[in-house]
């Protein structure tokens, strides 16, 4: 039987920490961390996930508030708002909600952020910091999410372990790939210019498979040993609406452990946003930093 790695109960207790720590900034210091979505356009996909956002944080005891701009915005008029706000001393944490509009480079965006304002581990200098190995820093939450759902189960060590990434974006594929190097694993990235062939080899001799291509169903069951955790980081949307991962659901029953889509890494990826936002406030105003505890010893808690 497939040992499937939800990830509900774990949101549960990062949010049950989130809420604690936010009840004891409030009460010691006066503080309530607040955080701020930006958003250039419209789309629905983008505005279910800043719904979420917005009530996650009402429902922990933080603030938020979110910006929306024209899509024919000039980037001139987006940049100074992006300057003021972060500038503004009661903002703690800024999320730049994509897609952007054509023609402006994600890289240039991120950049006009204070790093120390990052709640979603996407800044360059955050992401250079993950490269060194840095600890105490915001990290991005969806690779965050996915080792995590790996701890929670039981899984945090990769010492002598075989791990194969199959998609190398910065936030997500690289961003798991160092996670999972720092936690002393052997690490292989696949990605769009991997054969077929090269990518079959690589999959049948994985411990642990962390899968973020955004393609339907590309990792089938006959790919992967029987031993292998698979956490399935695709969100897909098919014609009819529904949700879908990456690898083929026929894996469930034949791999060790498999994250569940829907219910695996997206429950996580929000409360892991809002225990960023603890530690960038605490940062930025105390002069500490109150790190989400290992989440072996949250579950055992």
């Amino acid at each position: 039987m497939t040992l499937r790695l939800e990830g509900k109960e774990a949101s549960r207790k990062v949010r049950e920490w989130v809420s604690l720590s936010a009840e004891k900034l409030k009460r010691e210091y006066d503080v309530v961390p607040q955080m701020v979505t930006v958003q250039v356009g419209e789309n629905p996909a983008a505005e279910r996930y800043i719904r979420s956002q917005l009530k996650a944080c009402e429902d922990v005891g933080l603030r938020a508030g979110f910006e929306q701009f024209a899509a024919d915005t000039s980037k001139e008029k987006f940049f100074k708002y992006l300057t003021s706000l972060g500038r503004d001393q009661n903002v703690d944490g800024i999320i730049l909600q994509t897609p952007f509009p054509q023609g402006w480079r994600p890289d240039e965006i991120l950049s006009a952020l204070p790093s120390s304002k990052d709640i979603e581990g996407v800044h360059p200098e955050n992401l250079g910091r993950l490269y060194l190995g840095e600890p105490g820093i915001p990290l991005p939450c969806t690779a965050w999410s996915a080792l995590s759902l790996l701890e929670w189960h039981g899984r945090s060590n990769f010492e002598q372990t075989r791990c194969t990434v199959v998609g190398r974006s910065p936030n997500v594929g690289r961003a798991a790939a160092m996670l999972l190097m720092h936690k002393q694993g052997t690490v292989t990235i696949c990605h769009t210019r991997t054969s077929e062939e090269q990518l079959r080899e690589t999959l049948s001799g994985s411990d642990v498979v962390v899968v973020a291509a955004g393609v339907p169903g590309i990792i089938k069951p006959s790919e992967l040993p029987r031993h292998a955790w698979v956490v399935d980081v695709g969100t897909n949307v098919t014609p009819d609406g529904k949700l879908v991962g990456d690898v083929d659901p026929a894996a469930d029953g034949w791999v060790e452990a498999l994250s569940p889509v829907p219910g695996g890494v997206g429950p996580l990826t929000v409360s892991l946003l809002l225990a960023n936002l603890i530690l960038c406030a605490t940062r930025r105003r105390l002069g500490q930093s109150w790190t989400l505890p290992d989440l072996g010893k949250l579950r055992s808690e």
